[in-house]
């Protein structure tokens, strides 16, 4: 794995100076060929994960073309949406939704609603509202996303099948399972070949695990993961072991998959996450408080967003492992409150925040 990344990293670094090499010739900067050349380096930058120069770029790209073709020109569409994902990727996630918004609904005024053009942004649009910590805008971006795909494509379609699973991850977030449920089934009839039909089985076990019922498919997970041993399988065994209380197991999947995941990825959130929560439960106190201060600390998501709130979860019950009650309490207090704001009151996570504060309090 660190190879390929190596590798990729290599090649990537070539064709960013192969671009910038050839932009450099074009006396006019604004031309068609040398737009088309400040286009393919946006997206190299965005490739590569560097934000600050992806930013600075498609700031002065978006400017050229207005300038060169318009408000209106797809092009500069494509530039305000890249922009907005490179404010979003540094923190600034208010002025990344703010651009956002606007863009999509550019695009579906411009190329009309079933556009591909105008779906890509919707998908990234339900994206950084789901960095927001906005599910149920998610949610609704994704359920137009998921129509316009089934009109553009037809309801078997890979891309409109693809679009329900997305709805499906969301609706998993607001712990509406059997809504999910009943949206993976019907999605998972289209499942064809071996590849999707284990894809399909590997969501179906995370489903039953969030859903409280870890317990009795800890075999099952197993034999999967074990027959299909990708990123995602492994995961969910892994998602099943901690919630089945075997934590110190669950521990070391984590920490493999946060190994093999590519640096920066929004991924290693959760990951690391879940792998600060396994060390605490498996009783590893200093691991599990560096993991969790560190993504506490961080700038990456927002202070609401309910990841963030579950790393300050993972440190508070930390905290009243070491005895420092009183700390545990009122960030217990906070956290609850936070997941109360962004879920309600019944749903699991806050349900499960409010009983860490009680048990607290009881003892």
């Amino acid at each position: 794995m660190g190879l390929f990344r190596a590798n990729s990293a290599r090649k990537q670094a070539a064709e960013l100076a192969k671009v910038r090499k050839a932009l450099a010739k074009r006396a006019d900067q604004e031309s068609p060929d040398a737009m088309v050349l400040r286009h393919r380096l946006g997206l190299l930058l965005v490739g590569t994960g560097d934000w600050p120069a992806a930013e600075e770029h498609y700031t002065e790209l978006a400017e050229a073309q207005v300038r060169v073709a318009g408000e209106q020109d797809p092009g500069t569409l494509g530039a305000w949406a890249n922009l907005a994902v490179a404010r979003a990727a540094q923190g600034r996630i208010t002025a990344g939704l703010d651009l956002l918004e606007s863009t999509v609904e550019r695009y579906a005024a411009v190329l009309g609603p079933g556009d591909p053009a105008t779906l890509q942004a919707q998908v990234m649009l339900s994206e950084m509202l789901s960095l927001a910590g906005n599910y149920p805008g998610a949610l609704a971006v994704l359920d137009r996303y998921h129509d316009g795909c089934r009109e553009q494509f037809g309801p078997a379609a890979a891309e409109t099948v693809a679009a329900g699973f997305r709805k499906v991850g969301v609706l998993r977030t607001l712990a509406r399972f059997e809504e999910a449920r009943q949206l993976h089934e019907e999605l998972s009839a289209h499942a064809s070949t071996p590849e999707e039909q284990d894809e399909a089985r590997t969501i179906e076990l995370l489903i039953k695990a969030e859903s409280g019922k870890a317990h009795g498919i800890r075999l099952a997970a197993r034999l999967h993961a074990e027959r299909r041993p990708t990123a995602d399988s492994v995961e969910v065994l892994a998602t099943v072991l901690r919630r089945a209380g075997e934590p110190a197991e669950a521990a070391v999947l984590y920490r493999s998959l946060l190994a093999a995941a590519p640096a920066g990825s929004p991924r290693t959130w959760s990951l690391a996450g879940e792998l600060a929560r396994a060390c605490l439960e498996s009783g590893d106190l200093d691991q599990a408080e560096h993991l969790a201060g560190g993504l506490v600390e961080s700038t990456a998501l927002p202070g609401a967003h309910p990841l963030k709130l579950g790393f300050r979860a993972t440190l508070a019950r930390t905290a009243r492992a070491r005895g420092r009650d009183e700390e545990a309490d009122r960030e217990l207090a906070a956290v609850v409150a936070g997941l109360t704001e962004v879920f309600g009151a019944e749903h699991p996570d806050t349900v499960e925040a409010a009983e860490w504060l009680r048990e607290g309090a009881g003892g």
